[in-house]
């Protein structure tokens, strides 16, 4: 029974789900929009959403948050597009359903940001 229990363990350990889990959201960063597995995206949305959070509040500490998670120069372009959700309250990002891989039928999604 997985009743309380948080996250999706993606059959890794944990160094290598984070690693993942980076990897993925770094995309999503440089591109704004990128198709992957429905697990995936919803994992990413979650530490995407918090960044996003962190990055409107602008300070030293919230930078250094968001480097732990992005390189220098994809950290400087999540600044600027975290200045375009200023007035929103949260809901920074979207997950569009789209279709069943071919070869494993895992559900695909489009995990975007919200313009």
């Amino acid at each position: 029974m997985r009743h309380r229990v948080k996250g999706r363990k993606f059959g890794r350990i944990r160094k290598t789900r984070k690693a993942l889990i980076k990897s993925v959201l770094r995309s999503f960063v440089k591109y704004g929009k990128i198709e992957t597995t429905l697990a995936k995206a919803k994992e990413v949305r979650i530490v995407a959403e918090k960044l996003v959070t962190k990055a409107k509040k602008g300070g030293l500490s919230e930078r250094r948050e968001v480097m732990r998670w992005l390189a220098p120069e994809e950290t400087a372009k999540f600044f600027e597009r975290s200045k375009d959700f200023k007035n929103r309250p949260g809901g920074y990002t979207r997950i569009t359903r789209t279709r069943r891989r071919e070869h494993d039928q895992a559900e695909m999604a489009i995990l975007e940001f919200v313009k």
